[in-house]
């Protein structure tokens, strides 16, 4: 089963493109959602960091290797999943719970929560009579 998730925070590294065995590029890397709250002073202070585990896929991965540095702010939607696999050296099972963003379903982007950009319109090509 999965969910949907969405949320912006910071890569915790440097996204590193590879290549499935189909020869498809992913990234994986952790994305850190800080949370501010309230202490009992009444001052807003930084709570502990969330970490995620994301997997991007296709373009989504070939867009955060070519656009995204580590502590960069980014804004990610995607499907929550469980990944399970044994431990090789008990052969317990062992799970964690990845964010998935691929062709199919999800987005992700430079969060602009911070930052200013300038729209310049692109010239029209000549129409043809």
């Amino acid at each position: 089963m999965s969910t949907t998730v969405t949320f912006a925070g910071n890569l915790a590294e440097v996204p590193e493109l590879l290549y499935t065995r189909e020869n498809k590029p992913f990234v994986s890397c952790r994305v850190l959602v800080n949370r501010r709250v309230q202490n009992d002073e009444g001052e807003w202070v930084n709570d502990e960091p969330t970490a995620h585990n994301v997997k991007f896929f296709g373009s989504a991965a070939t867009h955060v290797h070519d656009s995204c540095g580590s502590g960069d702010p980014i804004f990610v939607h995607g499907l929550e999943r469980t990944e399970s696999w044994p431990d090789k050296e008990t052969g317990e099972k062992r799970t964690k719970d990845v964010v998935v963003v691929d062709n199919r379903f999800g987005e992700v982007g430079l969060s602009l929560k911070y930052v200013s950009a300038r729209i310049d319109r692109a010239p029209r090509a000549a129409q043809a009579s």
